[in-house]
This record gives structure tokens, C-alpha cells and sequence, in this order.
């Protein structure tokens, strides 16, 4: 899931925002000039957005349609390019967000199209894009896949839809998070290559980010597909050791922290699926310091993480890797164990098959028996589509190693 985080007016902004838009009676005048960004104090509403339900961001969806795109937008204030730390995984990725924010790229890459499995920093790239945008004064809208269906719908319902279509034109950016959702979804894909194309010409920039390259997004036709493709695409994928022990120190120090080299290691080498897992080892440690008062050594970090570390140290094994996979494409044990075959679970499925094939002993009938019970035929015909996906597709294949490997490292 994406974290959202809401731009709030501080209290003493708050009261002299108040104060000028009481005269005009309206709290979202659209005439009413943004305060400058150094007003805002950003406070973090993710556990109450991940509670809302359809009736909460229909809501939102209202107040966005009366809101300037500036002052009501969706940021994290530690996604920034200064708190982004790079490596061998997410260079090229930085580099082109980074020449984006600086607008010395622009309607040079456009779209830019940023895919990789969640908690590996696409949301962290984007928000920076668009804090530097702000920076510039420059306005920007930044939508989910899923608040975008969402503001459409109310816009549909209510006759506003070419008053939601005109309010986002007139931004500098778009950026769509998770734009596979968008898949299956007709009147909402058909509506936004309407705005794929204001985006991708003229003075405009489009940010686009999936969790998988386009050639793979086969719930797409291909108008879909081509048009993904049309500008940059660039992977984060991840982190190497160097790069996680950095992270895990960077962090440390945002929380005015100290984090040994050595301990900060160990955590490196044992944990090494994301950064969202990374960080929460982190967390781990730090409230285990916190609890028993214990200086944290090499010693405490093995002992706060020893269940972590357990997990690692087992053999690699069906169960292992179906939730590794599950993970990497945002997918449920359940669908990967269950019946459907829409091909964002049928793949997964395939893929994990494989994958049990080639890391563990065990016979097809045992591994077609293991996911549910499925024929031995079943499993060989996956084996065989993920090897000829693998020859043909180089980003599947890269896709294949990395979960390879991750299972490999534990």
C-alpha cells in the first residue's frame, strides 16, 4: 500500500489562511493563492487513510475538486533527494527523477516510468520530484491509481468530470503511483490516456510508477503498453549490502541514533528483501534498546533480531517461497494458492512453481500437490512458460534472478 501524507497548514498559518479566505467564504476559494511551502507542517496521516474506507476517499475526492492542486496535495516530507540514499539498485532511477526536479530534463523522458517489487523507494523518488516542483513554485497533482478511480467516479456521478479533467491540466505534473490498478478498469484508463497525452506534450511532465515494466503489464492492451514505453523507463531494485548498511545508518542518524558498523551489518546481511523490512528490523533494535536500556551491540542486535535471523537460516521450501513472491508482486498467499487466473496472479503462480522446481527437491506432482492441490501437469507447463518468458523477456528474467536470489539470501 502507498503511504499517503497529507500537506497541513500550520497553526499559525492556519490562522491567517482562515482569517483571508473567511472574507471570501470559502475555506477552498479557488482563486486563493497557495501559502508558500515553508508554511506547511506536514503531519502523517497514513494508519487513518489505511482505516478509510469508499465513503472517506469519496471525501477526499470532494475536496479535491474545490482545492488548488498546491495546497492539497499528497507528500511525505522525508521523501527528498537528500534522504534518498543510492547504489548500484536505484541509480539510474535517482538520476532521472533528480534531472526531472531540476527541469532540465523535461519533455525529454515523458513519461518517465519507474517499476519494482514495493518498499524499495519509487514512492520515495516521486514525492522528491514533486517537493522540488513545489520548491519552484511549480504545481503538480500527485494521485494513487486507486484515489485516482476513486475522484473519477465522484467526478462521474456528480456531471463534473471536464471540471476534473480542466483542474488537472493546468498542473506542471502528474504523477500516478500504482498505475497497474488501472488495469481492468475501463472508463477509468480510457479517461486517463485523455490525460496521457495533455501530459506527454507541450510544457508538462507524467511520472508513472508500477510495480513491474511495462511489456509485462499484459492486463493493459497494447495501446496501454506502448504509450508506458514512450519516454524513460528506469528500475529500483534491491538494495545491495553497501547500499542497505548505508540506509540502516542513515536512518539511524535521523533518529539521533548511534548504529555500529558491525551491528549494522549484521541487520544488512540479514535482511535483504526491501527497505520497508530493513527499517522495521531497524526499529526492532532501537525499541528493544529503549525497553531494556541496553547499549546496543553486536550482541543485543543478534538477540533482538533472532527470530528474523531464524527465519533466515531455514532451508529454502515451498511455503518460503510462495510468501517471497506473494510479496515481491503485491499479490496474497491465498490468490497464489487459490483459483484464479487473471494473469497478475497467474504469473506469480507460474513464477513461484518454478522457482520450487529449481531451489527445492521436490518432484512436480509434490509441488502441484503443495499449491492446492494442482496436477502434476500444471506445474511442468509453468516451468516451461516462465523458461520461454525468461529467453524472451529480459525484464522478466532480471525479475525471476532477483527473487532467486533473495530466496537464496534468505
Amino acid at each position: 500500500s502507498i503511504e499517503a501524507v497529507i500537506v497541513r497548514v500550520d497553526n499559525a498559518g492556519r490562522e491567517m489562511v482562515d482569517s483571508n479566505l473567511a472574507q471570501s467564504g470559502s475555506l477552498f476559494e479557488e482563486d486563493q493563492p497557495s501559502p508558500p511551502p515553508a508554511d506547511y507542517n506536514f503531519q502523517s496521516t497514513h494508519n487513518d487513510i489505511a482505516r478509510a474506507d469508499i465513503d472517506a476517499n469519496m471525501r477526499h475526492a470532494e475536496l479535491i475538486e474545490s482545492a488548488d492542486a498546491k495546497s492539497l496535495s499528497y507528500l511525505n516530507p522525508d521523501f527528498t533527494f537528500e534522504t534518498f540514499v543510492t547504489g548500484k539498485s536505484n541509480n539510474l532511477a535517482y538520476k532521472a527523477c533528480y534531472e526531472l526536479g531540476k527541469r532540465q530534463s523535461k519533455n525529454r523522458h515523458n513519461p518517465l516510468f519507474i517499476y519494482g517489487p514495493s518498499g524499495l523507494g519509487k514512492t520515495h523518488l516521486m514525492h522528491s520530484v514533486a517537493h522540488r516542483y513545489l520548491k519552484n513554485n511549480l504545481t503538480f497533482y500527485y494521485f494513487t491509481s486507486e484515489k485516482f478511480i476513486n475522484q473519477l467516479v465522484y467526478s462521474l456521478r456528480n456531471n463534473k468530470i471536464e471540471d476534473f479533467k480542466k483542474k488537472i491540466k493546468k498542473v506542471d505534473l502528474l504523477i500516478v503511483d500504482d498505475i497497474h490498478v488501472l488495469a481492468g478498469k475501463t472508463k477509468s484508463s480510457n479517461e486517463f490516456l485523455t490525460l496521457f497525452a495533455d501530459f506527454t506534450s507541450g510544457d508538462k511532465q507524467l511520472i508513472l510508477a508500477s510495480d513491474r515494466h511495462p511489456s509485462q503489464m499484459t492486463e493493459f492492451d497494447e495501446r496501454f503498453r506502448s504509450r508506458f514505453s514512450w519516454g524513460l523507463t528506469v528500475a529500483v531494485d534491491p538494495p545491495e549490502i553497501d547500499t542497505r548498511v548505508q540506509i540502516l545508518q542513515r536512518k539511524a542518524a535521523s533518529y539521533g541514533m548511534s548504529l555500529p558498523k558491525e551491528c549494522a551489518l549484521f541487520i544488512a546481511q540479514n535482511v535483504v528483501s526491501n527497505v520497508r523490512r530493513l527499517e522495521g528490523a531497524l526499529n526492532q533494535v532501537f525499541a528493544n534498546a529503549n525497553l531494556t536500556g541496553a547499549p546496543i551491540t553486536l550482541e543485543m542486535v543478534q538477540y533482538a533480531l533472532k527470530d528474523i535471523v531464524a527465519m533466515r537460516v531455514q532451508a529454502v521450501n515451498m511455503d518460503n517461497i510462495r510468501k517471497v513472491v506473494a510479496e515481491y508482486y503485491d499479490v496474497s498467499v491465498k490468490d497464489i494458492m487459490g483459483r484464479k487466473r487473471t494473469r497478475s496472479i497467474a504469473r506469480p503462480r507460474q513464477i513461484a512453481m518454478a522457482l520450487s522446481r529449481e531451489l527445492t527437491s521436490d518432484s512436480f506432482p509434490e509441488i502441484g500437490q503443495s499449491f492446492g492441490g494442482r496436477d502434476h501437469t500444471t506445474v511442468m507447463h509453468a516451468c516451461d512458460k516462465v523458461n520461454e518468458l525468461r529467453a524472451a523477456d529480459p525484464a522478466f528474467d532480471k525479475d525471476y534472478k532477483t527473487l532467486a536470489l533473495m530466496l537464496q539470501a534468505g
